[in-house]
């Protein structure tokens, strides 16, 4: 593994075109064998429609970063923080990775950026929802150091709901 070759860094606004295709690439390749077309359609359109990105940056307080392999933009992270409770978390919005670099610990350096922004943070845990059916994401959460906490089924509407487990990193 060449971790030089790997850079991660804030997301651009001129980076939001490149960052809608290849979430399209990845959720299509990742996602097709656990939803539908019909349900990746809409959840692309819910989660990267033009504006949605933006509104997340600029009125929720969620960062983005973008990943880059030899420079070129490969995957991207989305996090912010939560309070519940009264304890500061990191929540982990997203965490995507081009297939095809898969296999080359490039995931566990993009969680390791993840840890130390949730240090920078003060945040108490890292928590993320991941699709109960998403056994390539649990089991490198799970490699990382991540548990299951608990598990949600959330309506994400259109008829579609969200059957995830919650996942906890402890600081």
């Amino acid at each position: 593994m060449n971790n030089s070759s790997i850079k991660i860094t804030k997301l651009l606004d001129t980076d939001l075109e490149k960052l809608r295709n290849i979430s399209r690439e990845i959720w299509y390749s990742h996602y097709f064998s656990i939803l539908s077309h019909e349900q990746i359609e809409y959840m692309l359109t819910k989660m990267y429609g033009t504006g949605v990105i933006e509104n997340e940056i600029y009125n929720q307080g969620i960062f983005y970063d973008k990943v880059l392999h030899n420079f070129e933009l490969v995957g991207y992270l989305s996090y912010g923080s939560e309070t519940i409770d009264n304890a500061n978390y990191l929540k982990l919005h997203k965490c995507y990775l081009l297939p095809s670099l898969h296999g080359f610990g490039y995931g566990q350096i993009m969680l390791s950026h993840v840890y130390q922004k949730a240090k920078e943070m003060n945040s108490k845990q890292i928590i993320l929802n991941v699709n109960k059916r998403n056994q390539k994401g649990i089991k490198s959460y799970s490699r990382f150091g991540f548990r299951i906490i608990d598990s949600q089924v959330k309506d994400f509407g259109n008829g579609f709901v969200m059957d995830d487990y919650i996942m906890g990193y402890d600081i």
